[in-house]
């Protein structure tokens, strides 16, 4: 058990940090709602930079570890898992288009809400996509269910779903607003593979920066 405590803290401490910070905004009356665009691009990178470090504390050994060997082996993490990248959001595209087509859901919520952030929070949603999400995804719905998980097959498939699904679900979904979990979904399992192989964090990291830095780039070109 005591193997898995840090897995299920990190865990936790992903699924209720927001609720107990809202909590504490609540006692000190402060409405997050009244702040200027200004200060809620500082709070919550203040936040975003809160949440690295607590999980840097929490997992700090196994990602010294896992640099140190991903410095000398960075070259090869991404010549030998490029072209698997590429297949998953290859993939991710077809199952979009598909989806799309047959659904009145051009893109889903997720992406309509990163595209509004891009135009009122530029500088919050360019930190949290490009730098908070690959670090912590990462850490969440790869190390920590991997350490959960030993079975290789359960763990690619339950990291991949879940890192999809929780992309899509808010408050009110029907059946094609969960459809476009998939595409997510896709590209989580891809990086959940690439993890299973290379058994380094940084590995998965590289590629889920790379993925998020080009859409990105690709949302303010369009």
């Amino acid at each position: 058990m005591k193997k898995y405590l840090k897995y299920i803290v990190g865990i936790l401490f992903y699924l209720l940090i927001d609720s107990f910070v809202s909590i504490v905004f609540t006692k000190l009356n402060i409405d997050y709602n009244n702040l200027s665009l200004l200060k809620k691009n500082i709070l919550l990178i203040f936040l975003g930079i809160f949440k690295i470090s607590c999980f840097i504390f929490i997992f700090y050994k196994e990602l010294k570890t896992d640099y140190k060997i991903y410095k000398k082996e960075k070259g090869n993490y991404f010549y030998n898992y490029f072209h698997l990248y590429v297949l998953g959001v290859v993939l991710m595209g077809i199952t979009n288009s598909i989806i799309s087509k047959y659904t009145n859901i051009k893109i889903s919520e997720n992406e309509e809400t990163i595209r509004h952030l891009i135009k009122t929070m530029p500088i919050y949603i360019s930190f949290s996509t490009i730098i908070y999400a690959p670090f912590v995804e990462e850490l969440i719905y790869r190390k920590c269910f991997r350490g959960l998980i030993s079975n290789k097959y359960l763990f690619i498939i339950l990291s991949g779903s879940v890192f999809g699904l929780m992309h899509v679900i808010s408050g009110n979904q029907n059946i094609n607003d969960i459809l476009m979990g998939i595409p997510y979904i896709i590209i989580g399992l891809d990086f959940a593979y690439i993890y299973y192989k290379t058994n380094n964090i940084f590995a998965t990291m590289q590629f889920h920066f790379l993925h998020n830095l080009l859409l990105f780039m690709i949302q303010i070109i369009l």
